[in-house]
């Protein structure tokens, strides 16, 4: 196979890249899990983690048909058979899953990752899954690597490939650090001006509040589940405690609140699946939903 060429050919140096390469390099067995919040960024670090490596196969998952789609991609008859082209040579198998909440396909390729990666090593199964809902379906031994939003450098150095560095400030006020909503900011000020500056940051203020509101009254998996997932939150971000909120603040498991998340496309909290704890997707989050719990603790007699 010809060295892997990532989609995107300028990107900003991140400390994640490092460590999933180190994790490639010294891969033994089991299946990798590359998680994190939507827009982070998880799939260009990945692809730049590959970049020049031969050996790479690259599939994505949209369906309960993709074992058919990459057995006929790599012009092979069936599992037996790429079985045994995998003893004869040594690639990794990349699997983008790009599927909205159907966590049935997630299981099939839990399995292929674990008898692949897990049960005889053949090859290197990454995986990119599209939510925390995906991520947790895999119950097999695997190793989880987190991709947060972009540390304040990073987010610099992104604006910077993109002719931006002398609005910085403005354009982290706006987006905060998400790689994805910077991105796209960039993409339209060079169309709009200023005005995509004012547009996006009044759009993601509003958003926020929309999540963080549709979060605490509709997310009633058993009990007041967003609420009290939201009020621990708050409650040690008011504290200056650093750390999130862990499984018991809720009595629904991660997974369904996870799944709930992703189907309902609406993001205020994301589970941690190296920390296993909830935390707010960003600070903008944070403030909104201090804003509205205070708000309405105020407003109760």
């Amino acid at each position: 196979m010809a060295p892997f060429v990532p989609t995107q050919q300028r990107v900003a140096q991140r400390e994640i890249v490092r460590t999933i390469k180190a994790r490639i390099d010294t891969w033994k067995c089991d299946t990798t899990i590359i998680a994190g919040r939507y827009g982070c960024g998880k799939t260009v670090a990945l692809e730049e983690s590959l970049r020049d490596r031969q050996g790479i196969f690259v599939h994505t998952v949209w369906d309960k048909s993709w074992k058919t789609s990459l057995f006929e991609r790599l012009g092979l008859n069936g599992e037996q058979e790429f079985k045994e082209v995998l003893r004869l040579s040594f690639p990794c198998a990349t699997c983008f899953a790009g599927f909205r909440g159907m966590t049935t396909v997630a299981d099939t390729v839990a399995i292929f990752g674990k008898y692949t990666s897990s049960d005889s090593s053949l090859a290197h199964v990454i995986v990119c899954p599209s939510s925390a809902a995906v991520a947790l379906t895999f119950q097999e031994r695997h190793r989880n690597i987190w991709v947060d939003d972009l540390t304040k450098d990073e987010a610099e150095e992104l604006l910077k490939l993109h002719g931006q560095e002398d609005k910085k400030d403005e354009f982290l006020r706006a987006c905060g650090y998400n790689a994805l909503d910077l991105v796209s900011a960039c993409q339209r000020y060079a169309v709009d001006g200023e005005q995509a500056l004012k547009a996006k940051e009044a759009m993601m203020e509003k958003m926020a509040w929309q999540e963080v509101v549709c979060f605490k009254d509709q997310c009633k998996l058993r009990g007041d589940t967003g609420k009290d997932i939201l009020k621990k939150l708050v409650d040690n971000w008011q504290a200056g405690v650093l750390e999130g909120a862990d499984c018991l603040c809720t009595s629904a498991a991660q997974r369904d609140v996870a799944l709930w998340i992703r189907e309902n496309d609406c993001e205020p909290v994301i589970w941690h699946t190296v920390r296993r704890e909830y935390q707010f997707a960003s600070e903008l989050h944070a403030r909104v939903a201090t804003e509205i719990l205070s708000s309405n603790s105020q407003s109760t007699p």
